[in-house]
């Protein structure tokens, strides 16, 4: 038990941030395998939500995002 929660302590969390279904399952799927934790989100603003309140280690961020594109979600997120 100790050592499953040292492990999940040291595990880095990726946001995935694409409206594409099968996409974000590809994505998360491969960084599950590569042993990261994954939080996802399907728009711009439920991405800036998700990157404001869980504070990843990585975003993987698609441009062509509705509601708000990737770059406005990089540019809001770089302001705070």
């Amino acid at each position: 038990m100790a050592a499953t929660l040292r492990q999940n302590e040291l595990m880095k969390t990726v946001l995935v941030v694409e409206d594409e279904l099968k996409i974000a399952r590809l994505v998360r799927d491969y960084l599950h395998q590569a042993g990261f934790a994954v939080l996802e989100a399907a728009d711009g603003p439920g991405g800036l939500a998700m990157a404001r309140s869980h504070k990843p280690d990585m975003i993987v961020l698609d441009l062509g995002l509705p509601g708000l594109d990737g770059l406005d979600v990089t540019r809001r997120l770089r302001e705070t």
